[in-house]
């Protein structure tokens, strides 16, 4: 996502100072066309980084040549075992066995050291500490062939900026699944990072920021 708000801005920037000083020759004119072309240069980064975001909180299904029974047990035991920070564990709210399923979550705190400038221009640092959510929902399916089929959604949510902050236990938590019952084999294909056609409200704002640009060029053309 970095990437798409860098060219993003980027694009705005000389858009506008194209349009404004050089087109029409009044620097607020091409502001609104410039956005517009800064959306579009970011669009596709932006369109990327969601479709991978998904397919990292929702991982394809993966099959494990462990019997049922056996999975649901050592997921269990993992999420009674694994803990974080100061003794920080998986609540568990649901564990059927029969529907496979499995349901819990996480709430910790992170320590964030902030810095700030106060009225003298002097910088300062202090720490905050901020409330992470993780929620994990786990279906365990019998493929009958003596192999588990896998299916781990995970539901974060943080406060303040840190959006990744629980990226880590996901993986790890993944790796340690892994570590008890053994690797799996992925089973169907991620979501496609492939550009799909523009949605209706850029093509909308594309269609203003047009008229707006010629209606700025009438007004330069006929004063």
């Amino acid at each position: 996502m970095g990437p798409g708000i860098t060219l993003g801005i980027f694009v705005f920037l000389l858009t506008g100072a194209f349009l404004g000083d050089m087109v029409l020759h009044k620097s607020d004119a091409g502001i609104f066309p410039a956005l517009v072309a800064g959306i579009w240069a970011a669009w596709p980064f932006f369109h990327q980084s969601r479709v991978q975001r998904y397919n990292f909180l929702h991982p394809v299904p993966r099959e494990y040549k462990v019997p049922v029974k056996q999975a649901f047990s050592k997921i269990r035991e993992v999420l009674a075992d694994i803990s974080y920070n100061f003794g920080d564990k998986w609540h568990i709210s649901t564990a059927d066995t029969t529907s496979g399923r499995i349901t819990a979550d996480l709430r910790f705190t992170d320590e964030h050291v902030h810095h700030e400038i106060d009225s003298r221009g002097q910088l300062h640092s202090r720490k905050e500490r901020l409330q992470r959510y993780l929620g994990l929902e786990i279906t365990i399916r019998d493929t009958g062939r003596d192999t588990t089929l896998i299916q781990m959604d995970f539901m974060p949510k943080v406060e303040g900026v840190q959006f990744y902050a629980c990226d880590s236990i996901v993986t790890g938590l993944i790796e340690s699944i892994e570590s008890r019952i053994g690797p799996g084999v992925q089973v169907g294909d991620p979501a496609d990072t492939k550009l799909p056609a523009p949605p209706w409200w850029l093509l909308s704002l594309s269609a203003f920021a047009l008229l707006a640009l010629l209606s700025e060029v009438n007004k330069a053309i006929f004063q």
